[in-house]
């Protein structure tokens, strides 16, 4: 049996606070605002912060306040936020999904909190809520101690995924990992190559078929200078066998096109969201 039949994959690149590299058009400006206060999860026209991602880039860079209490402890680490951006373009509805330090969660959250009205999302001609997030990826000097320098997400809990996860502490502790680059790596066939990518190779676990499990997965991953793909982990996870699938699927990729920034090739940290959703009943149990 073809699995695959029975999975819709969605996958969205996030390069840790961009939300996608796609360029949208510029919209009418008397667009109908919908009488729904429903949140919808997929839209039409994402949101998306207002002038782009060089500014939010910009605005992070200058609102950023390391917590001097932090730095002496040398935290670090991954931070995201998931949050509804509201049809006036606020944002609402914060919610941690991702946590460091106690204190880079509250910078984190203050940035986000600061941040102007965004460009509303889209869907079926009408501005809607929409959820979305943005991860910030907090880091000091490389020539801090290494001992509390690795933050990580949810290990993999089996063998296989361990192997595919290509984990390589040397590029944490000895490089720079960047967050906010001037030129985001990127798969070397666009998001759609990326996209059918993984859905050519996945294989949905037939236990997690029987019992119904779907849901999104966020992942997390360096492309490195070289554009190799290494430390694969699960940012959020939902099952053990979906999660496992989804690591090793990513550890399938070819190498990505790196990220630069001021024409140097860089490492960059990013973020990759799977949706494994099934599109029939449950498979009976043998």
């Amino acid at each position: 049996m073809d699995l695959r039949r029975f999975l819709s994959v969605s996958v969205l690149c996030v390069i840790l606070g961009i939300l996608t590299g796609t360029t949208f058009s510029v919209m009418a400006q008397n667009v109908p605002v919908s009488d729904s206060d429903k949140i919808i999860t997929d839209p039409d026209i994402v949101p998306m912060y207002t002038g782009g991602t060089a500014e939010m880039h910009r605005f992070i860079a200058n609102t950023l306040s390391y917590p001097s209490d932090a730095a002496a402890r040398n935290a670090q680490g991954l931070v995201v936020y998931t949050f509804v951006v509201e049809k006036d373009g606020t944002l609402s509805n914060f919610n941690i999904i991702h946590r460091a330090d106690s204190l880079l969660n509250k910078e984190a959250l203050r940035i986000l909190q600061n941040m102007p009205p965004w460009r509303a999302a889209r869907h079926k001609g009408e501005i809607v809520r929409a959820e979305t997030y943005v991860p910030m990826y907090f880091k000091l000097n490389k020539n801090a101690p290494a001992t509390s320098r690795r933050t990580t997400g949810a290990p993999s809990s089996s063998a296989t995924a361990r192997a595919y996860a290509k984990t390589d502490p040397g590029i944490i502790e000895n490089s720079d990992i960047y967050t906010i680059v001037d030129q985001m790596p990127r798969y070397e066939t666009g998001e759609e190559g990326l996209g059918k990518f993984i859905s050519h190779n996945i294989r949905y676990p037939r236990e997690a078929l029987q019992k119904g499990i779907e849901g999104r997965i966020l992942c997390s991953f360096i492309v490195a200078a070289d554009g190799s793909v290494s430390n694969i982990e699960v940012v959020e996870g939902l099952d053990s066998l979906l999660n496992n699938e989804a690591i090793r699927v990513l550890g399938l990729m070819p190498k990505w096109i790196p990220g630069e920034n001021g024409g140097e090739k860089v490492h960059v940290k990013c973020l990759l969201p799977i949706d494994f959703n099934i599109d029939e009943d449950p498979i009976p149990t043998l």
